[in-house]
């Protein structure tokens, strides 16, 4: 399945946030209860991957973005093999706001929170989690919210991952051994290319002037 998902971020009271979503529990969902950005399945009547993650966005939260907040594309990411075929292969699109927003999730959406890159720079928050359809196998994690069961792994994990390493700097929360466990589920899209030096100077010069200002 080929996919989209929209990386929003914004200036917080604690520097950059990003903005996530627990998915609505539902019993054909493979990702219910999951943490995730918006997004979802590129539709034939897309134009682009990157539409259809602006699409998603905005059905499932209630964000109209513009061009003008559009930072750049990270590397695709595929997802783990089941039956010697990768389950799904994502795009992702990075995207900064300078404006305040009403956020309205749809039926999709069980809740909406904001994380912020502070939270990622505390190994309190690291957790220990296994992957649903295989409790033998032990995925790096991070907590959001215990009460709300809000885990954040897997493919939303790596995309930020991602991210970090354009920023040039350690996501504090996962120790070194959770950290090479990630890189080692890594599976970037190598035709995709990695995000060009320009727009990873802007994302680095947005999230660094906010982190002064805190």
């Amino acid at each position: 399945m080929r996919a989209a998902v929209a990386i929003i971020l914004r200036d917080g009271e604690h520097g950059t946030e990003f903005l996530m979503m627990q998915r609505a529990k539902h019993e054909n969902d493979p990702w219910s209860g999951q943490m995730s950005f918006p997004g979802g399945k590129i539709d034939p009547d897309d134009t682009s991957a990157k539409a259809a993650a602006v699409r998603e966005a905005e059905e499932e939260v209630g964000v109209v973005l513009t061009e003008e907040d559009y930072v750049g594309r990270l590397d695709d990411l595929y997802g783990l093999k089941v039956n010697n075929r990768y389950s799904v292969h994502v795009s992702s699109f990075v995207f900064k706001l300078h404006r305040e927003i009403r956020l309205k999730g749809n039926h999709e959406v069980a809740d909406l929170v904001w994380v912020s890159m502070q939270h990622l720079d505390n190994p309190e928050h690291s957790h220990t989690f296994f992957h649903p359809k295989d409790n033998r196998v032990r995925m790096p994690a991070v907590m959001i919210n215990e009460q709300k069961e809000q885990v954040l792994w897997g493919l939303s994990l790596r995309m930020l991952s991602i991210l970090y390493d354009l920023l040039g700097q350690p996501m504090r929360v996962l120790s070194e051994e959770d950290y090479a466990a990630l890189m080692e589920l890594e599976n970037r899209n190598i035709e995709s290319g990695k995000i060009d030096k320009v727009t990873a100077k802007i994302l680095q010069r947005a999230i660094s002037n906010n982190a002064e200002d805190n």
